[in-house]
């Protein structure tokens, strides 16, 4: 596996009787990298970061975590893997102190040592005044910090988190986004691996997308590029009447179209080609004293998931 690969998945199949989740998907995620993992339902995104997370055995194909394989090295591989599941699994009646207490015992990093790290993590996450709280009396994106909390405590290399915002409100949203990137900003974590649906959460945390469909990867780059592959940058003119409106449509060279619910409205994909931009700025020199009002929009990762994920 190569020195900057974190994650390496190999014609990875995973079947149940007859019906296939995961396809002979492939897939490398860099070292360091926030990867996002988008796709409609179906696609396959839970079982792949469940056989990463080493809870779930593939049918076929290899992973291999910082260079131990999950299934023939499964110890191994686990020690390196921190996981926030989707559904939240803390015990309601235990406090963010027992439930960190309780973790390092799991993993047998001692008394001492399980002291230390769990008042590091209370601190780190803003907990202190909640250490002693029952777990069931926390608000939903206070659990959700305790969560990522408890995958933190052996430091590991690579962080697996299966739609963490599911269920939060917006502000909670927002400011476990924040965590995020400033625990990966400030080298708390290594690797994050993220599911999700929501395709503002993918803007905002990813470095990294991959996105699935049927099972198998059909696009995997950074935000941008995915955007400059499948979309064009949108020219919106609104102008003065309906009549100039026309008047452009019909005379102008680059190809604008109207809108129907907005008549005064006209939009103009621009590719890359000089000749359709050049004809674009003759068309709006013409009419520039009837521009009201102009916006260019870059493509967005909507356009990303309607255009990769949704076939």
């Amino acid at each position: 596996m190569p020195e900057h690969t974190s994650v390496s998945v190999t014609d990875l199949r995973k079947s149940y009787g007859k019906r296939t989740v995961l396809d002979g998907l492939s897939l490398q995620v860099r070292r360091g990298s926030r990867t996002v993992v988008l796709g409609p339902n179906g696609a396959g995104k839970s079982t792949l970061l469940e056989i990463v997370s080493t809870l779930r055995a593939p049918t076929s194909g290899t992973v291999v975590v910082e260079g131990h394989d999950v299934v023939t090295h499964t110890r191994e591989a686990r020690r390196l893997i921190g996981l926030v599941p989707q559904a939240n699994a803390l015990d309601p009646l235990a406090t963010p102190r027992e439930v960190l207490g309780f973790q390092g015992t799991v993993l047998g990093l001692g008394a001492r040592t399980t002291r230390r790290r769990s008042h590091e993590l209370l601190e780190l996450f803003g907990l202190g005044e909640h250490r002693d709280t029952r777990v069931s009396k926390l608000s939903g994106g206070t659990r959700r910090k305790v969560d990522l909390a408890v995958a933190l405590v052996d430091s590991p290399s690579l962080v697996v988190l299966d739609e963490p915002t599911t269920g939060l409100d917006p502000l909670a949203r927002m400011d476990l986004w924040r965590e995020l990137e400033r625990l990966t900003s400030e080298g708390e974590v290594g690797t994050l691996l993220v599911s999700t649906q929501d395709l503002h959460e993918a803007e905002v945390l990813a470095s990294d997308i991959v996105v699935l469909r049927e099972g198998t990867v059909v696009a995997h780059d950074t935000p941008d590029a995915l955007k400059n592959l499948v979309g064009e940058r949108t020219l919106t003119l609104t102008l003065d009447s309906p009549e100039t409106t026309d008047g452009l449509v019909e005379t102008g060279r680059a190809g604008f179209r109207t809108e129907p619910e907005h008549p005064t409205t006209v939009r103009l994909a621009l590719p890359r080609d000089p000749a359709v931009l050049r004809a674009a700025l003759d068309d709006i020199g013409a009419v520039a004293a009837s521009v009201e009002g102009m916006r260019l929009a870059d493509p967005s990762l909507d356009d990303v998931f309607a255009a990769l994920a949704a076939g």
